[in-house]
């Protein structure tokens, strides 16, 4: 896959680009944005359906002498924004970045931002009240349910509404029924965290995934890549029957994640590895693990501060667990903002990319821990904080 000569700039830190050559690692897909339907001003099977179909190139990321990037063009925008979860940290971070985003460009004279609460019917409404409000730029995380907003992402198309996903697979062709699509590329995430947990497990032992909500593309690849994975492990064991169509269900809610591990953990006495695509249920499994007390085993996950923290004070004690992470790849939402601004705007936006991502946090590599940020929220992800110049070189990397 060819990687967007308009670039996906967002913010990083020293750590993820140490990372950059360790083994490539891939995405997930969480929620949405935090707010539902409203109106402000101003500029404030599938992951693998992008690569099969080819990703283009899109607009330079210049900037004319007025320091305004090239994406922007001249055409006064409504931009429509929509996530199909809308439930948690994860999502508030998404939205955050698309906004910090679109402030860039002066001709975004509104946003129209939808939460669809994984409610398909509502996902459907929401794109279509975005047309109707005007958006004639449109970004989308279209996971209200599986493939469920692509019939209406198809209308905005035919009603010259430029839509760019990103963060879910909305099942379509990018290119053909929306501009674009940008992700992580689940399938190599999935098959990296669990060669590495493989490792820190000795090839043998009992493996744990959980995954979100039922059916979820996400967690489709993530386990994909994790029984490529596996073929070279044959002494290591999933527990619970994961398949590519079920998987023991969190809907990404560390309660939930909580209640369904400790269930998990009184019918098996001997677990050696966890992955959990989303890092933010890590904390329930952990108080499940801690409830039951049982060892904690390796864990691999997506970066969030707070396991971090919880990792850094275990460290050293007899609670001490290894632990793996990638980015939460919140800022894909800033690629999709261009290619969905700049198609607007008559200019090439490129068909988005899979982007196989490094791990961000590793803590069998003395050059590249878990990094607590003291100063930080709990939800905070270093990732989100990259220069435009360490997105670059990670895009480059990564694709």
């Amino acid at each position: 896959m060819r990687t967007s000569s308009f670039s996906l700039r967002g913010r990083r830190t020293a750590g993820l680009i140490a990372g950059l050559a360790v083994v490539p690692v891939l995405a997930l897909s969480a929620c949405g944005s935090s707010s539902d339907s409203s109106g402000t001003t101003g500029g404030s099977a599938a992951a693998s359906t992008a690569a099969s179909t080819g990703a283009t190139p899109a607009a330079a990321a210049t900037t004319n002498a007025n320091g305004v990037p090239s994406w922007c063009g001249d055409k006064a925008i409504t931009l429509g924004i929509q996530d199909g979860g809308g439930l948690n940290a994860w999502s508030a971070a998404s939205l955050a970045e698309v906004k910090k985003e679109a402030a860039l460009c002066p001709n975004i004279k509104k946003q129209i931002v939808v939460n669809a609460g994984f409610d398909p019917q509502k996902g459907t409404s929401g794109i279509q009240s975005m047309i109707a409000q005007g958006a004639n730029a449109i970004v989308i995380i279209p996971d209200s349910g599986v493939c469920a907003e692509l019939p209406a992402l198809r209308q905005a198309k035919q009603r010259g509404v430029s839509v760019a996903t990103y963060a879910a697979d909305a099942c379509g062709k990018a290119g053909t029924d929306y501009v674009s699509y940008t992700d992580w590329n689940t399938v190599a995430d999935g098959k990296a965290m669990t060669e590495w947990l493989a490792k820190q497990m000795g090839g043998k032992g009992n493996l744990m995934f959980l995954g979100g909500p039922a059916g979820n593309l996400v967690d489709q690849g993530s386990v994909q890549g994790m029984q490529e994975a596996l073929k070279a492990f044959p002494d290591i064991k999933v527990l619970d029957n994961v398949s590519t169509k079920s998987w023991p269900v969190t809907n990404w809610d560390p309660a939930t994640a909580q209640k369904v591990t400790a269930s998990l953990l009184a019918k098996y006495p001997k677990v050696d590895g966890i992955l959990d695509i989303y890092g933010a249920d890590v904390s329930g499994e952990l108080k499940a693990f801690k409830d039951a007390g049982r060892t904690i085993p390796a864990i691999a996950t997506s970066q969030v501060n707070s396991l971090a923290c919880t990792w850094e004070k275990a460290k050293g004690t007899p609670g001490e667990f290894d632990l793996a992470t990638v980015s939460n790849r919140n800022w894909t939402g800033r690629l999709a903002v261009r290619s969905a601004v700049a198609a607007a705007n008559g200019q090439d936006p490129g068909t988005g990319d899979l982007i196989a991502l490094p791990l961000l946090e590793d803590s069998t590599n003395p050059d590249n821990p878990p990094k607590c940020y003291a100063d930080k929220s709990p939800d905070y992800d270093p990732s989100n904080d990259m220069t435009e110049d360490q997105m670059d070189a990670l895009v480059k990397s990564g694709t």
